[in-house]
């Protein structure tokens, strides 16, 4: 996948999301300066270096892919595209679970992990 614009180059050429940056000196180095897990795994993880990912909300499963050209989200074979975003932020911010953008529910997610 082509870099999405917000991707950016900190000052030693390490890959970072520039709309969601990390904050060191705010929430340390141990989810590489996100508030915690899921945060880490959708901005760095899914949106800076294309993995896909999956995670639970309310006991459900979810699956996100990177394809050349777009994400989305997906089965849990991820080979059926339900829902279909130009990039990793866009889907963050305008996925909905129960009417809530994915962007609002980050803290309640389960299970985030990279696939």
């Amino acid at each position: 996948m082509k870099d999405p614009d917000y991707i950016a180059l900190d000052l030693c050429g390490y890959r970072y999301n520039r709309k969601y940056p990390p904050n060191e000196s705010k929430y340390g180095t141990h989810y590489r300066g996100y508030k915690n897990n899921a945060e880490e795994v959708l901005f760095y993880d899914f949106a800076v270096q294309f993995y896909d990912v999956s995670f639970k909300y309310n006991g459900k499963s979810y699956y996100l892919l990177t394809d050349e050209d777009h994400v989305a989200v997906c089965d849990e074979r991820f080979t059926e595209e339900y829902e279909t975003f130009s990039n990793a932020n866009e889907l963050i911010e305008r996925f909905t679970i129960d009417g809530k953008p994915l962007l609002v529910l980050i803290d309640q997610l389960e299970d985030v992990e990279p696939e």
